[in-house]
C-alpha cells in the first residue's frame, strides 16, 4: 500500500476541522511561506444537509470575531447566516403560562449591543468552508473513515477507507477535530471526568417561530426596538433545565432542552412526544406553538460535558473542538473553544514552536476551560430563579467580556511573555469568578422558582456592558495590559456590589430593574 505524505492531517471535516484548515492556509498566505499540504478526513459526503443535526448553532463574541475577522468570513456571515439578537431568558415563576408571553419575566436586550454575533446554520457554514478549502488546495477526503492511527513524532500514520479502497497517509502533524468520535482522546486514554453530568435532547422544525406574536400587549411588543425577538437565542427556564429556540437561515428552527437529570429525568423527554407532554406541563404556551410542528429529526446526548488530560503534544498531535473538551451549551462557548484551540494549533504548526510552548498553551487553554466549566457545575437548579439569573448573567457577561474576550480580541493569549506578566491579574480575576460561582451554586441548591411578574431586565441599560464591548471592537493591542488590569479591578468592585445586592434580595428586598442598577457607580 502506497503512503501519501502531507504536512498536516486533520481528522474531521466539521466546523472545528475546516476552520483550522482555513486558518492554517490564511496564516501561510499572510507570512508568504510555501503552502502547507493539508488533508482533511471526513466520514460524511459533501455537501452536507443544511439545518444539520449538530448542536451548537449560536455564537458569542469570541467565536463571531474568529469567524468574521480571523477567518475572513464576514461576507458569508452577513449574507448567508442570521444576525443574533443576544441571549434572552423567559422565567415563568410558580405558575405555568398558557396564553401570554408577557406574563414571563424577560432577561435580555432591548437593542443590539456592539460586536455582532450570529445564529449559524452549521450545514451551510461547513459546506461553504469545504468549498473554500478545496479551492485553496486542501485535500478533502469526504466519505472516508479512519481505520487505524499510529502516532510517531513527525511521521504519524493514518489508515483510512473510502467507498472503494484503503490508503495510508503520513503526516508531520495530526489534529483530531472529529467531534464526539474523539479518536485520539479514546485511543490515548486522555478522557477526564468533567464532573458535570447533564444531558440534552433536540430537534429541528420547518419555519420560524415569531415570539413577538405570542402576546397582544403593545407595550410588551415595543420593549424590543428594531429587531424581532425570534433572532435571539431564546431560553425558557425552570429548576434544572432550559429550553432553547434558535432560528436558522435555512428557514428552520432548532428546539432543544438541556437539563440536569436530578431535576428532569431523561425518560420524561427522550422522545418527541414525551418532550411535548413535559412541555405542556412546564410551558404550555410554548408547547401549543410546537405541537403541530413535525420534527425533522430528534437527538439525545447524555453526559455531554467532556474533560481531557492533554490537548497539545510536542510529539505533533493536537485536539480541537469537541474531540478535546466541551463544557456546556449555555452561553454557547463551544465555538469559542474551537477559536482558542485552532489559534494555538496554528501558532504551534506555523511557528514551529518548541516543546515548552506546547506545555504553556496547554496550561492556558485548560485554565480557560476550567473557568468556563465553573459557570455550570451545580447551578442548573437555579435556572428557574429569576433573581439568581439576573445576577448571574450580569456577572458572567462581565467576566466573559472582560479578561477572556479581551485576551482573544487583542490576540495576546498566545504571547507567553504577555501572559506571564499578566498572570497575577488573570489569577485574581479567576479567583473572583470562582467566588461568585460558589455563591450561585449556593442559591441554585435551593431549587427555587421566582419570577413570573412580567418584568423586563434589559442588559442594554447598563453602560458598563457598552464600555466592555466597545473596548473589544477597538482592540487596543498595545493597551492590553492596562485594559486587563482595569477590567479585573472593575470585576472586584462588581463582585462586591452583586454580593450586596444578593444579600438585599435574600432578606426580602425587591430585585431592582437594570435601569435602576445603571445609576450605581459600578455599572457606569
Amino acid at each position: 500500500m502506497t503512503v501519501q505524505r502531507v504536512d498536516v492531517c486533520i481528522l474531521g471535516g466539521g466546523m472545528a476541522g475546516l476552520t483550522l484548515a482555513r486558518q492554517l492556509l490564511l496564516r501561510r498566505q499572510q507570512t508568504g511561506k510555501p503552502m502547507l499540504q493539508i488533508a482533511v478526513i471526513e466520514h460524511r459526503h459533501f455537501p452536507v444537509p443544511e439545518a444539520t443535526h449538530k448542536v451548537g448553532e449560536s455564537t458569542v463574541e469570541i467565536a463571531a470575531h474568529y469567524l468574521a475577522q480571523t477567518l475572513q468570513l464576514q461576507e458569508h456571515l452577513s449574507t448567508h447566516q442570521l444576525p443574533k439578537f443576544g441571549l434572552r431568558l423567559f422565567v415563568r415563576g410558580g405558575s405555568p403560562v398558557a396564553d401570554d408571553l408577557a406574563d414571563y419575566d424577560e432577561i435580555g436586550v432591548s437593542r443590539v449591543l456592539p460586536v455582532p454575533t450570529y445564529q449559524i446554520d452549521r450545514g451551510r457554514l461547513e459546506n461553504h468552508l469545504a468549498a473554500e478549502c478545496r479551492d485553496a488546495g486542501v485535500q478533502l477526503l469526504s466519505g472516508t473513515t479512519v481505520r487505524k492511527l499510529e502516532l510517531n513524532p513527525g511521521a504519524h500514520r493514518i489508515r483510512v477507507r473510502d467507498d472503494s479502497s484503503e490508503r495510508t497517509l503520513q503526516a508531520g502533524y495530526l489534529v483530531d477535530g472529529s467531534g464526539r468520535r474523539a479518536w485520539l482522546r479514546g485511543q490515548q486514554g486522555l478522557s477526564r471526568p468533567a464532573r458535570h453530568t447533564n444531558h440534552a435532547v433536540w430537534y429541528r422544525i420547518e419555519g420560524a417561530l415569531d415570539l413577538d406574536t405570542w402576546s397582544g400587549r403593545s407595550e410588551w411588543r415595543a420593549r424590543c426596538q428594531g429587531t424581532p425577538r425570534r433572532l435571539s437565542t431564546n431560553h425558557f427556564t425552570g429548576p434544572g433545565y432550559w429550553v432553547w429556540l434558535i432560528p436558522l437561515a435555512s428557514d428552520t428552527t432548532s428546539v432543544g432542552v438541556v437539563f440536569d437529570p436530578r431535576y428532569v429525568p431523561l425518560e420524561q423527554i427522550n422522545t418527541h412526544q414525551r418532550l411535548l407532554t413535559w412541555l405542556a406541563a412546564e410551558h404550555p404556551l410554548l408547547a401549543s406553538r410546537l405541537s403541530d410542528r413535525a420534527p425533522l429529526d430528534f437527538h439525545v446526548l447524555k453526559d455531554y460535558a467532556a474533560g481531557c488530560k492533554q490537548v497539545f503534544s510536542a510529539d505533533g498531535w493536537m485536539l480541537t473542538g469537541d474531540a478535546g473538551v466541551f463544557a456546556d451549551p449555555f452561553y454557547s462557548p463551544g465555538a469559542d473553544f474551537i477559536a482558542f484551540a485552532n489559534s494555538f494549533i496554528t501558532e504551534l504548526i506555523c511557528g514551529g514552536l518548541d516543546a515548552d510552548h506546547y506545555r504553556k498553551f496547554q496550561t492556558y487553554y485548560m485554565a480557560f476551560f476550567n473557568n468556563t466549566l465553573s459557570l455550570y457545575r451545580g447551578q442548573y437548579g437555579g435556572f428557574g430563579d429569576r433573581d439568581m439569573m439576573v445576577l448571574k448573567t450580569i456577572w458572567d457577561y462581565a467576566y466573559y467580556w472582560g479578561p477572556l474576550a479581551k485576551l482573544f480580541f487583542t490576540g495576546r493569549f498566545a504571547d507567553h511573555g504577555f501572559m506571564q506578566r499578566m498572570e497575577p491579574q488573570l489569577l485574581r480575576g479567576a479567583a473572583l469568578n470562582a467566588g461568585m460561582q460558589r455563591q450561585f451554586r449556593n442559591l441554585a441548591a435551593l431549587g427555587r422558582r421566582r419570577g413570573g411578574e412580567g418584568r423586563f431586565f434589559d442588559h442594554h441599560e447598563l453602560p458598563y456592558f457598552h464600555q466592555q464591548k466597545n473596548e473589544l471592537l477597538q482592540g487596543y493591542t498595545d493597551r492590553a495590559e492596562c485594559q486587563l488590569t482595569d477590567s479585573v479591578s472593575r470585576l472586584e468592585a462588581l463582585a462586591s456590589e452583586l454580593n450586596g445586592l444578593r444579600d438585599e434580595v435574600e432578606r426580602g428586598g425587591p430585585m431592582p430593574s437594570l435601569q435602576q442598577l445603571a445609576q450605581r457607580p459600578v455599572f457606569c
